[in-house]
């Protein structure tokens, strides 16, 4: 169970790193980073699990808030360059001063 579980895991951090590497748009960067940051946390606890420390599970849930807390930055940055540029592309969007 333990293998099929850390394969999973894997599986999903390759699909984030494939997004983030490959993202054009704001909402596809930051959803993959999302799925990074939930792989990793996804390892670390099965690893915990099955070597028996589930004394730090709060510092998981802290982890996991923080990384919603830094989602919805990500969607409020993106719909603050969406009303003011009018652009969901990182490489369309350009400074004040390069206009």
């Amino acid at each position: 169970m333990f293998e099929i579980e850390m394969i999973f895991s894997f599986g999903l951090f390759s699909l984030g790193l494939y997004g983030v590497s490959s993202g054009r748009d704001f909402l596809r960067i930051f959803f993959s980073l999302e799925m990074l940051l939930n792989a990793v946390i996804m390892m670390l606890a099965i690893t915990a699990h099955y070597l028996g420390f589930t004394q730090n599970i709060v510092l998981a849930y802290m982890v996991m808030i923080l990384a919603t807390l830094e989602a919805a930055a990500g969607l409020i940055i993106f719909a603050a360059a969406n009303k003011i540029a009018k652009v969901i592309s990182p490489d369309e969007l350009r400074g004040a001063d390069d206009a």
